[in-house]
């Protein structure tokens, strides 16, 4: 059995897919590694394309090809189940994992066993060239990684890519079939006990075209990125009094970010605020807000 799985899920990405199983297959580890890729029925010549990649004979390639289209979380779920490493590291097909990527987060696993999950900086780039930035931590000076709770991360919320995500594959508990955001199951890892990682250094390239096929592309797709936050926000504010106060900063500074990006907010999401806010602290409300203010790309594009 392999220590580590990597899991790429892919839909429409013709022309990055190879690109980025390369970047997968060279990295230098002193481990063995299981490739799972996941094609959701693809209309535009991908499957065709991972059929013809000419490592898929490679051992630690297992191709899924699926027949019809059952959409990004369920090929997520499906994708995540077949993993047999100790550790799982999620990947998009569009994407391109740099040199090292692998080594340093298994390292950060082996040697501290608390740590559930590790994710690190990215370098966003467009296809055109025009575009290039960095990823930001306000909490990670010279060459200092961070380290955080489940608290942290309930107040601070989304503070990576999706690509740079890694977890110990027996801190995933919660199983569930609808569609989420990365962040609800960096918090599954973690609401069990266990620590995370954030590493002061970009492992992967995160392809961001002004028009791409993710949620913050188009107006529509950044209103549903905002509800599937909220939703999952809900999901552990219900479920875990000792995070509520966290929960509400994270809440409050996603609610105010979705008002000034797509000029709208849910009429729930107004009520939990009003009526929850015996839960508003200052302090955390102003930390939330400076981590979501300069964890992001140094300039955007989308």
């Amino acid at each position: 059995m392999p220590l580590v799985s990597v899991v790429v899920s892919c839909y429409n990405q013709k022309n990055y897919i190879v690109e980025c199983l390369d970047s997968i297959l060279s990295q230098e580890v002193n481990f063995d590694f299981e490739l799972i890729i996941s094609d959701d029925c693809s209309s535009d010549g991908t499957q065709e394309v991972l059929r013809g990649y000419n490592n898929i004979n490679d051992s630690r390639v297992q191709l899924v090809l699926k027949t019809e289209n059952v959409g990004a979380a369920h090929n997520y779920h499906d994708l995540h189940r077949r993993a047999t490493g100790e550790y799982v590291f999620h990947f998009d097909g569009d994407d391109v994992m740099l040199p090292g990527k692998l080594q340093a987060q298994v390292d950060v696993f082996v040697r501290f066993p608390h740590v559930n999950i590790v994710m690190h900086k990215a370098d966003y780039f467009s296809d055109d060239g025009k575009y290039y930035s960095k990823t930001r931590f306000p909490e990670c000076h010279s060459n200092r990684d961070v380290v955080f709770d489940v608290n942290q991360l309930a107040r601070w919320g989304t503070i990576a890519v999706h690509s740079s995500y890694a977890y110990r594959r027996s801190s995933r508990k919660v199983l569930i079939q609808r569609e989420f955001m990365e962040w609800f199951f960096a918090m599954d890892s973690l609401v069990r006990g266990g620590t995370g990682v954030f590493l002061n250094k970009a492992y992967v390239k995160y392809r961001c075209n002004p028009k791409g096929s993710s949620y913050l592309s188009s107006h529509k797709g950044k209103i549903k990125a905002y509800n599937l936050y909220l939703s999952d926000l809900y999901e552990y504010f219900e479920g875990y009094e000792n995070l509520r106060i966290d929960l509400y900063a994270n809440f409050l500074v996603t609610f105010l970010a979705m008002l000034k990006s797509v000029r709208t907010f849910p009429v729930g999401g107004f009520y939990f605020l009003i009526t929850k806010f015996y839960y508003f602290r200052p302090k955390r409300f102003f930390e939330a807000f400076k981590v979501r203010v300069k964890v992001g790309p140094e300039e955007t594009v989308r």
